[in-house]
């Protein structure tokens, strides 16, 4: 039983360690915006504006 236990402790550290190794892609301010009003009540030409925002600031 220890054993099973140690071993499914290991296979968890190892499998978080592997997943932190991925570096994540540059988020702009324009994107952080967008996405935190994702779930604010707004006109849909107001989200639009935000998303357009977000996709011309990755192409700079």
């Amino acid at each position: 039983m220890r054993r099973i236990l140690v071993t499914l402790t290991a296979v968890c550290l190892v499998g978080c360690a592997c997943n932190s190794r991925n570096p994540q892609p540059h988020e702009t301010t324009a994107c952080m915006n967008y996405r935190a009003m994702m779930t604010a009540p707004m006109l849909p030409d107001a989200m639009q504006q935000l998303q357009e925002k977000c996709a011309a600031s990755r192409k700079e």
